[in-house]
């Protein structure tokens, strides 16, 4: 049986849109069945806009990554409702001084008990030994 593993939307964008942790995030989740929070497709989508306007990407290349990251969450990941979320994930986010963005997937984690797998060093810095996360 596959474990589960919650990724939040900097493993989902990593994944997507080329990088130099690309390969590992793939590695880390391959053997996974991945569980996210509906957000995540925003912010991805966030991820697309600013590789297209900042670093300008070729928009067809990162729409068509924007829209596999899209067709990943919907189809492979379970999600979960931020609304669900929402209480627990508050109270995360004052106790750690994180985003509320970012409390969703810890919150997510906590949740189903499966780990949360994270990009962002910032994160993992501030919630390391509170919570199951795991960095790429």
């Amino acid at each position: 049986m596959r474990g589960r593993m919650v990724l939040d939307s900097s493993v989902i964008a990593t994944i997507f849109f080329k990088d130099e942790d690309s390969l590992a995030a793939e590695k880390a989740v391959e053997n996974h069945s991945p569980i996210t929070v509906d957000t995540a497709m925003a912010e991805v989508a966030n991820v697309a806009w600013k590789k297209a306007l900042f670093f300008d990407e070729p928009k067809s290349a990162v729409f068509r990554a924007m829209q596999l990251s899209r067709d990943f969450i919907l189809n492979v990941c379970q999600v979960i409702p931020a609304q669900e979320l929402l209480e627990d994930a508050f109270e995360i986010a004052l106790e750690n001084r994180i985003t509320i963005y970012d409390s969703l997937f810890v919150a997510a984690s906590e949740r189903t008990k499966a780990p949360l797998l994270t990009c962002d060093k910032k994160l993992y810095e501030r919630t390391k030994g509170r919570y199951d996360l795991l960095i790429i």
